[in-house]
């Protein structure tokens, strides 16, 4: 049993990603939490992985971002079409077929941008965001994370605790690497290279934005995914 413990703060959340500055300002906002989120970089800083998804909509509508997506520029996607092993290009699998709601467009972002739009939402819903803030190892008492171990990026060294500590890092895995859970799938043992160009050639009106994704049998697939400013 967990007993005579002092909490800085309600939930600590590691990684000031989307998926940490989404949860932070749910809790902080709707719940009233007292939440801490603690980034390891400094933002803004280039990030990839651009193309949302049509079901992102709902998720950002809630903690109030869709029409700050809008009015920032974003090149706007509402497609997606798909390059067989053979060259061939399917119709395009326009959204606004499946779906007469809102979430019929997505958009194409450059996560320096739209990570930061995230990270200041967050400390406007009264979330406390850290950055520069290396999380070293978790603090467990009778089994349970009470907390973890950091230090700023001075080095300087320091302890928080919380009832509820959840790890956003990412494809860094913090809590899975340090517990040593998290277990390699051979079938994925690969690797992604990614580049960005200007001036590439794209398709007019509704399918300027949308993503091509093509396979290439026996080596791999790839992606095409336009931005703003002409780059994709």
């Amino acid at each position: 049993m967990i007993t005579n413990l002092s909490y800085d703060c309600d939930v600590i959340i590691i990684g000031a990603g989307p998926a940490g500055c989404t949860a932070a300002t749910i809790l902080a906002e709707e719940k009233g939490r007292r939440v801490i989120v603690l980034e390891k970089e400094f933002f803004p800083r280039y990030h990839v992985g651009e193309s949302l998804i049509p079901h992102c909509w709902d998720t950002l509508n809630r903690i109030g971002m869709t029409d700050r997506l809008d009015g920032k520029g974003f090149q706007v996607k509402q497609s997606v079409q798909f390059v067989d092993p053979g060259g061939e290009l399917s119709t395009p699998f326009y959204f606004s077929e499946h779906t007469d709601h809102p979430r019929a467009k997505t958009w194409q972002v450059d996560r320096e941008t739209f990570d930061t739009m995230m990270m200041e939402r967050a400390r406007e819903a009264g979330a406390q965001v850290r950055e520069g803030i290396k999380v070293l190892d978790f603090i467990e008492q009778d089994g349970v994370v009470v907390g973890v171990r950091a230090e700023d990026a001075e080095g300087n060294g320091f302890e928080l605790r919380a009832p509820v500590t959840m790890d956003a890092s990412g494809r860094d895995a913090l809590f899975q690497r340090k517990k040593k859970l998290r277990k390699r799938d051979p079938k994925l043992n690969k690797i992604a290279i990614w580049t960005l160009y200007k001036g590439a050639k794209r398709d007019p009106g509704i399918d300027e934005g949308a993503t091509t994704v093509a396979y290439v049998k026996g080596k791999g697939w790839f992606w095409n995914i336009p931005l703003k400013d002409d780059i994709v």
